[in-house]
């Protein structure tokens, strides 16, 4: 009888992470302020692609204080960090713009089965790697933005690509 109870909890356990979406790695947003990461994820289906109603998973890593554990963003944090990730029927792919980088909208979408976030760096068609923010306390202790680096690789040749944007 114990076999058939560990047997069943074991299958119930595997059962719900086969079904359960996968996510991968896209970029991070590094800021000044401290250690801590605000990390985005494609969160992708059971046959590999895009979840068109929740495409993007968001949330910071705490490495300043927590030894990098996972938290979710809070409504305040997604004013600064949120997104904004539209499936773009006739193209087919996702219209993807982050708040932090507004005036820098993306294209979220597969590449050789990957999912890439695609942005202009330099006017060069990059696959994103990062985001850098510089800022200053601002009134009320909220940040105010100096400004920020992208960083990337090159869609066609892989070379490294990075921009700094002065924010005024």
């Amino acid at each position: 009888m114990k076999k058939v109870i560990v047997f069943t909890v074991l299958f119930l356990m595997l059962g719900v992470n086969i079904y359960a979406d996968k996510t991968v790695n896209l970029f991070v947003i590094e800021r000044s302020k401290n250690a801590n990461v605000v990390k985005y994820d494609a969160v992708l289906t059971d046959d590999g692609k895009i979840n068109e109603k929740n495409p993007i998973d968001a949330y910071w890593l705490l490495y300043a204080y927590k030894n990098g554990e996972r938290e979710e963003l809070s409504a305040f944090d997604k004013k600064a960090y949120g997104f904004s990730a539209k499936y773009n029927k006739d193209k087919k792919y996702f219209d993807f713009v982050l708040k932090a980088v507004k005036d820098k909208p993306m294209i979220l979408n597969l590449y050789d089965g990957e999912p890439k976030a695609v942005i202009k760096i330099n006017n060069v068609d990059c696959f994103l790697e990062k985001v850098y923010i510089e800022s200053k306390d601002g009134a009320f202790g909220i940040p105010k933005v100096s400004f920020y680096e992208l960083f990337g690789k090159d869609v066609k040749n892989n070379n490294a690509q990075q921009q700094k944007i002065v924010v005024k």
